[in-house]
């Protein structure tokens, strides 16, 4: 048992795959998140925020996909559409006490 279920039923999927999420102000880590590749952001976000210490509601949260540079702040991005794969680190970061 994890505690994050969505983990094991991602995991049972032939359609998933797994990412390392980094809170890119802290650094802190979430290793091997399991996604499917027409996941949001913003799913992604509900699921594994407090385990990387981002605060879901901030207006504010910029997602990069470390491997190709490519970020975003659109919630509805996909996976696939921010181009992660397999390994790929997704790096999130709020406004982090930004005046």
């Amino acid at each position: 048992m994890t505690n994050h279920p969505i983990d094991d039923a991602l995991a049972a999927s032939e359609d998933t795959f797994e990412i390392d999420l980094i809170n890119r102000e802290s650094g802190t880590a979430y290793p091997r998140a399991a996604v499917y590749s027409t996941n949001t952001m913003a799913q992604i976000l509900e699921e594994y925020a407090a385990d990387i210490g981002i605060d879901p509601k901030d207006s504010k949260i910029l997602f990069e996909n470390k491997r190709t540079h490519e970020s975003t702040s659109d919630r509805s991005m996909t996976v696939e559409g921010l181009g992660l794969r397999e390994g790929d680190v997704l790096a999130i970061a709020d406004n982090c006490g930004v005046a």
